[in-house]
């Protein structure tokens, strides 16, 4: 009651300060094999950040050129792991213990980190996901910029989407190794799974696991650059049959695996058997192989595709480039093969329509 004389209470006296919550920790992993002409320049894109990384370490995979001097000068600004060839999940597995951070970011030693990865996936991190994939700039093997910037991710793209594209896929959109962070406590678990080849490549089982573990964030930002160079080009860019049949194994082996770690850890999963990214090399092969795919074949992966996450250029133009290689005359399908697989420019519809003109002119 007014004038009773009760003690007033100020509502902003009475409200209980929460504690600021630290934001997580990042450590950044640049994993080397006989990379020496580019470790010192990956270390320093991660040394040389706006926000920095709470730890940096460096992973020689028992490179045989001289790697380890060049680590070596980095000082004591990183941390340096030294270990025999095992592979480059071994080499993640490696990193493991040397650190506590919330979250792990493993760079090649041929690409380089923007100076402002951290800062920006950090305002990702509150909800804590299980990992956070972004855009990639591509360089030359010098370290000039190209027009290309990948993967495209869907609006609002996210882990439910993922395992759907998985099954329909083979895979969903994922950024090489060089555009992803993960939580460390979902990497610690997977060490301790014996189902893992640790010659792999990181961007390969643990990646295809992650949206079964929680949330995926998906950035439409380059926050990190990727050399393409003839080491990465050797074989990708020039495909042959029995090439596409090997990619084909390894799919099949790498898939294994994921199957295994879900059974393990009593996780529901769709096994991915005729998936687009199965029926695609398929029809690559016979094309290369100088036979006509089925149609069937084609029409399956075209259904494929239109239900996916990919984005809707993908979704509208794999389709008619499918079917230009079944349709077409063998010359103009093979054109397009190697059209598809060339890592230099990933801008779809340029490559489909320079192929195509280049086949027709050599048709005349």
């Amino acid at each position: 009651m007014k004038g009773s004389g009760s003690p007033r209470t100020d509502a902003s006296e009475a409200r209980t300060i929460a504690p600021a919550r630290k934001p997580p920790t990042i450590t950044a992993v640049v994993v080397n094999y006989n990379y020496a002409q580019y470790v010192a320049g990956a270390i320093s894109s991660v040394l040389h950040q706006s926000m920095p990384f709470d730890q940096v370490i460096v992973v020689d995979d028992g490179s045989t050129d001289g790697s380890m001097e060049v680590i070596r000068s980095a000082g004591t600004s990183v941390t340096v792991v030294e270990k025999p060839n095992g592979g480059p999940l071994s080499a993640v597995w490696a990193a493991l213990p040397a650190t506590d951070s919330d979250y792990i970011y493993v760079l090649d030693a041929d690409d380089l980190a923007g100076s402002n990865l951290v800062a920006t996936v950090t305002e990702s991190l509150g909800t804590r996901p299980v990992k956070v994939q972004f855009q990639l700039q591509a360089m030359n093997s010098e370290g000039d910029r190209t027009e290309s910037v990948f993967p495209s991710y869907a609006s609002g793209y996210g882990a439910p989407r993922m395992i759907d594209d998985n099954r329909r896929l083979g895979f969903y959109v994922c950024a090489p190794t060089s555009g992803n962070v993960f939580r460390r406590d979902f990497l610690a678990d997977l060490l301790g799974t014996s189902e893992l080849d640790e010659r792999g490549a990181f961007d390969g089982v643990p990646a295809q696991l992650a949206p079964y573990f929680g949330q995926v964030v998906s950035l439409n930002t380059p926050l990190a650059m990727y050399r393409v160079h003839d080491h990465s080009l050797s074989q990708y860019g020039h495909p042959t049959p029995e090439l596409l049949h090997r990619e084909l194994n390894r799919y099949q082996q790498r898939w294994a695996q994921v199957v295994r770690v879900l059974a393990l850890k009593g996780i529901a999963y769709t096994d991915p058997r005729v998936s687009a990214y199965v029926l695609e090399r398929e029809i690559m092969a016979a094309t290369l192989d100088g036979r006509r795919p089925p149609l069937r074949k084609t029409l399956t992966y075209a259904s494929r595709l239109a239900s996916s996450g990919l984005p809707l250029k993908q979704r509208a133009l794999l389709p008619l480039w499918a079917l230009a290689v079944v349709l077409l005359p063998n010359t103009t399908g093979q054109a397009l093969v190697l059209a598809r697989r060339s890592p230099r420019k990933r801008g779809l519809v340029l490559r489909w329509v320079a192929a195509m003109g280049r086949a027709r002119r050599r048709e005349h």
